[in-house]
């Protein structure tokens, strides 16, 4: 599989230009013959917490912009945004296939209280796995990653897995270590795609986007003034790896449930 990893620089609540953005970037991926192209949490407004005014409706122009990008281009799609459900707001994220059908679509569960996500944005409980070219996935959203059990729902059940985020350089270290300690864990591989530039808040980010073998050893980094890495990995090696090193057998029962 031939992934694109799209480490954006997003405009703050610029749809129209960060979705420009998207499509240049998505042509070179076509280009380069990608199989998939991940883009980051929120990548066409920004981690942002005015969700009246960035938040769209389920099935709404951002999303079928998306939806049309990969059908045009026949490339599978993982990205972000904001969503108004009801009453309520959600920061989703969405898998698409390469003919444009939406493949799954995650609430991400754990809202980041610290800056007030919690309050603006209502959590899902529930994980997801699907299928892109035949490969077994799940995706998570940034404070996700600091919550290893629910990653654990899904680790059998899957060859690799998506993080898409908007993780501060101020704490990057961490991303860089958690990732890994979930790959390990989960003896799979971690597709990691961060934003980079500042936001309205004053927040700065450096991508540190990456690709995390099932070993925990980063294939390729993506640094910070990177647009876009392509990294071909082998989906196998998550089979191969289990197989040798059986450790994800040893699980407790419902260690491993995905509910």
């Amino acid at each position: 599989m031939k992934i694109a990893l799209m480490q954006m620089n997003t405009v703050w609540e610029n749809i129209g230009e960060n979705l420009k953005k998207a499509e240049e970037l998505i042509i070179r991926a076509c280009n380069e013959e990608c199989n998939v192209a991940v883009f980051p949490e929120m990548f066409a407004t920004g981690f942002s917490m005015n969700t009246s005014e960035i938040a769209e409706k389920p099935n709404g122009f951002l999303l079928n912009r998306l939806k049309k990008m990969a059908g045009e281009r026949d490339m599978a799609i993982i990205a972000g945004l904001a969503e108004r459900v009801d009453t309520h707001y959600e920061n989703r994220a969405y898998a698409i296939d390469e003919i444009g059908n939406i493949v799954a679509q995650y609430t991400k569960n754990y809202g980041f209280s610290y800056s007030g996500e919690d309050k603006k944005y209502q959590s899902g409980d529930k994980q997801v796995v699907f299928e892109l070219n035949e490969v077994h996935a799940s995706v998570f959203i940034c404070y996700d990653l600091r919550f290893p059990e629910i990653f654990r729902k899904v680790a059998k059940s899957v060859s690799l897995i998506f993080v898409i985020a908007n993780w501060p350089d101020s704490r990057i270290d961490q991303w860089d270590i958690l990732l890994k300690a979930r790959a390990i864990e989960n003896q799979c591989f971690f597709i990691a795609v961060n934003r980079t530039g500042t936001d309205d808040s004053g927040l700065t980010y450096n991508g540190h986007s990456q690709v995390i073998n099932p070993t925990g050893q980063v294939v390729k980094p993506v640094f910070a003034d990177d647009e876009m890495l392509v990294v071909d990995i082998d989906e196998g090696e998550t089979a191969f790896v289990r197989e040798r090193f059986p450790f994800l057998k040893d699980m407790k029962e419902g260690d491993g449930r995905q509910e």
